[in-house]
């Protein structure tokens, strides 16, 4: 009856990625009713510290088709939905507690949907061929779940363990995601809390500095390189400037081939959009007094010779209020959602105090210590 090895390591794998969501569906709201409040009436608004990334600038945009199907579930609970489970006990987590063994049926596919989030809900249920995928993953899925139940698996300590933990980690996230939600009023922030952010944040998180785009193609030099070395690389620098110039061949496929820094050069040497003030003196020096398009000679660094091609330069710029509105709005929420988190926590540990003293974190530490060392 038993699999290979590599069939348990798969099946195991399944089997800790969909315990969570096989065991958690609802948390028990006695603890909400209890407390009227988890913090005072007053809208926590924080101001400090928001930062605008990257994937906070990339706009929200609606789900590309797809060929294969891949399971978005929703960890956010409508606060509708949990009004009649205050006097339910709390959801049983434990691994005994399910069915492993259970054919697929309609009633946990429609609690699958129902615990997608509502794009992803909406997609599937208005496109049969998808629909027909999120079955073929779920039958897929369920088999090798059952495989893993028939092998026992599911009773090894370690997989008892992980499965337990994977369902509490859901199951608390249900939870601070409802009491976030119950607490954030619906219209937050206001316009005016988000003006007041601008405004309080204008210069050092909208406004754009002197920035250029660059192209390199860098050849580094040993830290006790002799003036031989130097001289060799000087000479490898020169002939890569000549073809440039001379057409041989195009900066691009040299940086490609010629390039030592590893990032840009899989990008045919470029090194993004960059801040002229935060570059290195010899190059913010060529570059202000470049034209664009034009190759520079070897500039040597402590690190080695860099032989540049100067881009567009972009002018200072403050963002205007109306593109940084919707990244706001992301900032307040995030930044409110975790100070949020603090006080829930804070409350949890007065409701439901756990006694461990510092002796006994550092008696636990030593002993585990111990345990791992002798191992290996």
């Amino acid at each position: 009856m038993m699999h290979s090895n590599n069939q348990l390591i798969r099946i195991l794998t399944i089997a800790l990625i969909l315990g969570a969501v096989l065991f958690i569906f609802f948390a028990e709201m006695s603890h909400l009713d209890s407390k009227q409040a988890v913090t005072s009436d007053e809208t926590i608004y924080i101001q400090g510290d928001g930062e605008i990334s990257k994937q906070d600038n990339e706009p929200v945009t609606e789900y590309e088709p797809v060929t294969e199907y891949e399971e978005v579930i929703s960890t956010e609970i409508d606060i509708a939905q949990t009004e009649d489970i205050s006097n339910k006990d709390w959801a049983d987590s434990s691994a005994e507690n399910t069915n492993l063994k259970q054919i697929l049926d309609f009633e946990h596919v429609t609690l699958l949907v129902a615990n997608m989030n509502k794009n992803e809900r909406d997609r599937v249920l208005s496109d049969q061929d998808l629909f027909k995928q999120v079955i073929e993953s779920e039958v897929n899925n369920r088999s090798a779940l059952m495989a893993a139940a028939d092998n026992e698996l599911n009773q090894n300590p370690n997989v008892k363990f992980m499965m337990q933990r994977n369902s509490e980690n859901m199951l608390l996230e249900f939870y601070l995601n409802l009491l976030i939600k119950r607490k954030l009023p619906e219209n937050f922030p206001s316009n005016e809390q988000i003006i007041s952010y601008y405004d309080s944040n204008k210069e050092t998180q909208f406004t754009f500095p002197l920035r250029v785009r660059i192209w390199q193609i860098f050849l580094s030099k040993p830290k006790d390189a002799t003036e031989e070395e130097i001289l060799e690389i000087q000479k490898n620098a020169e002939e890569i400037i000549s073809k440039i110039k001379s057409g041989i061949n195009d900066f691009t496929n040299l940086a490609v081939s010629k390039s030592e820094h590893e990032q840009s050069r899989n990008r045919g040497g470029y090194m993004g959009v960059m801040e002229v003030d935060g570059l290195l003196p010899e190059i913010k020096e060529y570059i202000l007094e470049s034209k664009i398009g034009e190759i520079s000679d070897p500039i040597e660094t402590d690190s080695g010779l860099h032989i540049l091609k100067r881009g567009l330069i972009l002018a200072e710029e403050i963002l205007p209020f109306e593109e940084a509105e919707d990244q706001i709005r992301q900032i307040l929420i995030k930044q409110t959602g975790r100070q949020l988190k603090n006080v829930i926590f804070e409350q949890a540990r007065e409701d439901y105090p756990q006694q461990i003293s510092e002796n006994t974190i550092e008696e636990w530490w030593l002993k585990l210590k111990e345990e791992s060392e002798s191992q290996f």
